[in-house]
């Protein structure tokens, strides 16, 4: 992920700062580019003049290129077809030197200057804590804004560039007091001081094959996108780790009240099962008490008592007639037993023939399993007393 955003990530805005040097002091010009898609645009041209003043103006998030100019640089022609300029080209000591040069129609132009004037520069900026991403030197880079111009002749800072079919093909060194010129590229009004660090900007972006430069390995703009992509993918996982906080917060919230409602719901479950089960119980309990007392019988109490009712003979009196009656006397606080399917039957009568006739008469009823009879007995009267005991069937 970390190579795929370098990949997307480029350098569109800088700071250009040209180094002036005099015999004991030097000036700073700045250069603000924005780049937008292949347009560049100029943001400030600003002259200074001791670089503290430079340093608390300039934006020190955006990269620098450095253009050194002025005293201990040196410029130079070398013509193709001249052997000591060739052979002297040849016995430069690269790694001694900071160099620029552009190839013109017939000869090179060079710019160059002792490497630690630039490693100076380079590392004041740098404590300072500027990002110096590449270093050019001379001016004679302006001669690259030609092709734009279209002009025989450009001045470049104190240079004058002489051209033929846009092509450099020599210069020579102006007088400072030489009036500033200004010249048009595109929308942009540049002056010919500034003209070299836009020439500087134009290769940093297109990189001409017919210049060539000194490169510092330590000047790494890669470097710069790396700390970019570093960054934006810190960034992007910052952002999403407080999103996922934000987000996971949220889905506690909410399911933690979820959760709330659930357990309460659950309570209520609980509470409305057990009063099922308590339900339950009771109706179990009144039911064996209603199978108990005979109620569920197959055949309602009143028809029991409506049938014997109906058999028994105008001379025998009933003074009793307990359906389903108590095993036992009833007492407080303490369940009460049926004799479930039983009828007893208590009465009286003077007509002994009668009672007997009634006898046979309920036996013959297809609801009566049997009977007994638990007592007769007769009075000072000759009145017989009875008791019979019934027991039902399928009750």
């Amino acid at each position: 992920m970390f190579n795929t955003l370098s990949k997307f990530i480029k350098i569109n805005d800088l700071n250009v700062v040209g180094i002036i040097k005099k015999d004991d002091y030097e000036i700073y010009n700045l250069l603000t580019i924005k780049k937008k898609a292949n347009k560049i645009s100029i943001g400030a041209k600003l002259t200074f003049e001791n670089f503290e003043t430079l340093t608390k103006t300039i934006d020190k998030k955006l990269p620098v290129l450095i253009v050194v100019e002025g005293k201990g640089v040196l410029n130079k022609e070398i013509d193709f077809e001249n052997e000591t300029d060739v052979n002297w080209q040849k016995n430069i000591d690269y790694n001694s030197i900071y160099y620029t040069d552009i190839k013109g129609s017939k000869s090179n132009f060079i710019s160059f200057c002792r490497k630690n004037i630039v490693d100076e520069s380079i590392t004041k900026f740098q404590k300072s804590g500027f990002q110096v991403i590449d270093v050019y030197i001379g001016s004679f880079l302006a001669a690259l804004l030609n092709n734009v111009l279209k002009k025989d002749i450009i001045f470049s800072n104190d240079l004058k560039l002489e051209f033929e079919n846009e092509k450099l093909t020599g210069f020579s060194k102006q007088n400072e007091s030489v009036n500033v010129l200004n010249y048009t590229i595109g929308e942009e009004s540049i002056s010919s001081t500034f003209l070299p660090l836009y020439g500087a900007v134009i290769h940093f972006f297109v990189k001409q094959k017919e210049v060539s430069k000194t490169i510092n390995p330590s000047l790494n703009s890669e470097e710069l996108i790396y700390k970019k992509a570093f960054n934006l993918l810190g960034a992007i996982i910052l952002c999403s780790f407080l999103g996922s906080l934000l987000i996971s917060y949220f889905l506690i919230q909410y399911y933690g009240t979820k959760n709330s409602e659930l357990n309460l719901q659950t309570v209520y479950s609980n509470q409305s099962y057990q009063l099922i089960l308590d339900l339950e119980a009771q109706k179990e309990k009144k039911l064996n008490l209603l199978k108990e007392s005979g109620v569920l019988s197959s055949k309602f109490l009143s028809y029991y008592s409506y049938e014997i009712i109906k058999t028994i003979p105008g001379n025998i009196s009933l003074n009793e007639l307990n359906i389903v009656p108590l095993k036992e006397e009833y007492k407080e606080n303490k369940k009460a037993l049926f004799n479930n399917g039983t009828i007893i039957i208590k009465g009286e009568t003077f007509e002994e023939s009668s009672f007997n006739n009634w006898l046979e008469n309920l036996k013959k009823m297809d609801w009566l399993q049997n009977f007994e009879i638990i007592s007769l007995k007769k009075d000072k009267k000759n009145k017989s007393i009875f008791e019979i005991k019934i027991i039902l069937k399928n009750v």
